[in-house]
């Protein structure tokens, strides 16, 4: 939702570069919705309203692995689809309640996103899981990806967590100016700790985003 309004607010000033990073690599089975579950999820919903997260039933089921969903969304970016795609998924999961770890519910979001289901089925068992795993790795081993969501500015700069939208306009902002003086400016709230709000931290990066 807010790279969604600075991408509208920047225009071609800023472009956005979505790369995958699994929470889950591997097959974690049975996981299952508990209370801290559906009270992180009311947190993130109750700071950002738009994302219409619904807290699921206490015991229901969660995806065992990130790797599905993150693989079938590169095969819609690859039929130029990722932008409605990847949209479909997150209320899939955060408002639908599905398992979107599961290969017949994302051939089923494929085929509701008006994809090539044909091409999805192919590109997931190919070149889309490759993508993903080439995304994990330099994620990893470059960015210094560990947690998400992380939003990397101009391959400087690292924000972890639900930033607000006024902190990646204050930093972009900064480095279209031509970084004066040297110095990242941070907003007053960021020299402490805020639930959800991370500050910035420097370090080696692309200019994308990983989730």
């Amino acid at each position: 939702m807010r790279l969604n309004d600075i991408e509208q607010a920047y225009g071609d000033r800023v472009c956005v570069y979505w790369r995958a990073f699994p929470l889950i690599p591997g097959e974690q089975p049975d996981r299952r919705v508990t209370e801290k579950t559906r009270s992180g999820w009311q947190r993130v919903g109750a700071e950002e309203p738009r994302a219409c997260f619904v807290p699921p039933a206490l015991d229901a089921p969660l995806p065992a692995s990130s790797i599905p969903a993150l693989t079938a969304a590169k095969c819609a970016e690859r039929q130029g689809a990722f932008p409605r795609f990847h949209e479909r998924l997150f209320t899939a999961l955060f408002r639908d309640g599905l398992d979107i770890g599961r290969p017949d519910v994302l051939r089923g979001l494929a085929r509701e996103s008006a994809l090539d289901v044909a091409r999805f089925e192919a590109d997931f068992a190919g070149e889309a899981y490759e993508a993903v795993l080439r995304d994990c790795a330099e994620g990893a081993a470059w960015f210094g990806v560990s947690a998400l969501p992380t939003v990397i500015l101009d391959e400087k700069l690292s924000l972890v967590g639900a930033v607000p939208a006024e902190r990646y306009r204050l930093l972009i902002d900064w480095i279209l100016a031509g970084e004066p003086g040297g110095v990242i400016p941070l907003a007053a709230e960021a020299t402490g700790a805020t639930a959800g709000r991370s500050p910035v931290d420097a370090g080696g990066a692309g200019a994308s985003t990983s989730g």
